[in-house]
């Protein structure tokens, strides 16, 4: 009897020492990386918080090292390392950008620009609430009028439209008390070579600014619908704003636009939401009014924008 008791001890005992020699410093390093990985979307660029949350742009920390980052279907595959202090490293082809992980909240530069990334959907999307039109961090020294050379990297936004309103239209007077001291200065030169600056707000009851890209098949895609609006409206001036050059010039000629178009400036990086293509307005003072609007829209759209938004 008592040689039996002995065996189921010493069985008893053996268990529970193979239960201690499973917890490797591999697994705890495991569990730990763990605990911040998945995917943080992105909810601010550029110094701006985006207006609504886009489910296709996002950085994925993966448990194995791997950082996925994805916008609008565009992806690069980096190494991510986490220090203790919280400096995170993402690393592509030898190239190594520096960035901090705190709270479930990513702040690093990626395409030239400022990003901040929230971990989970139901966090970034309360972020963006929270922070809606604010400016959170200033443009970096990358964030400059130059266009960006050609490469492999994502192209800086996204041509994804949301598929919620941004927020409720606000209806702006055109009629602002006092001097003309625009929201927006700035000096640029058109397709046709001419001269443009904040002077042409004067000129029209209201002035829509498009930001867009050769590459985005929707920016592309309501320029003629914008071309038209142009011609039917003499209140509206249109001014079209782009980044990339390449391939600008066949569009323009393609789309047969006439109103100008220019290249981005770095005075449009607090407008400029991350995503094209992007449509703020601005009054006769020079003053931005109403919301941003991301996505294309139609002609019919546009118009009854600008009727809200000037009463006519």
């Amino acid at each position: 009897m008592r040689s039996r008791l002995h065996k189921l001890l010493a069985l008893l005992l053996a268990a529970v020492l193979l239960a201690g020699c499973g917890k490797t410093p591999e697994t705890t390093a495991a569990t730990e990386a763990e605990d911040v990985t998945g995917r943080y979307f992105l909810v601010a660029s550029g110094g701006k918080v985006s207006a609504v949350l886009n489910e296709n742009a996002y950085l994925r920390l993966k448990d194995d090292g791997k950082a996925v980052y994805e916008l609008s279907y565009d992806q690069l595959e980096y190494k991510w390392k986490l220090k203790d202090d919280g400096r995170l490293t993402l690393t592509l082809e030898g190239e190594k950008l520096q960035g901090t992980l705190a709270d479930g909240i990513i702040s690093i530069s990626l395409d030239g620009r400022d990003r901040i990334f929230v971990k989970g959907k139901k966090a970034a999307q309360k972020y963006i609430d929270e922070h809606a039109d604010t400016i959170l961090i200033p443009p970096t020294a990358t964030d400059t009028a130059t266009t960006p050379a050609a490469s492999t990297e994502a192209p800086p936004a996204s041509t994804e439209a949301p598929t919620t309103p941004a927020a409720t239209t606000e209806e702006a007077s055109t009629e602002r008390p006092g001097p003309f001291d625009p929201d927006i200065r700035f000096t640029a030169v058109d397709q046709y070579g001419n001269t443009v600056n904040e002077q042409v707000f004067r000129d029209y009851v209201v002035t829509m600014i498009n930001f867009w890209e050769p590459w985005c098949g929707p920016c592309v895609g309501e320029m003629p619908e914008l071309e038209q609006l142009y011609q039917d409206r003499d209140d509206l001036l249109i001014i079209g704003v782009y980044w990339t050059e390449d391939g600008a010039a066949q569009v323009l000629q393609e789309t047969g636009v006439t109103y100008p178009v220019i290249l981005f400036d770095q005075v449009f990086q607090r407008y400029q939401s991350g995503y094209v293509p992007t449509t703020i307005f601005v009054d006769p003072g020079g003053h931005v009014i109403g919301q941003s609007y991301i996505g294309a829209r139609s002609y019919a759209e546009w118009d009854e924008i600008i009727k809200t938004l000037i009463g006519k």
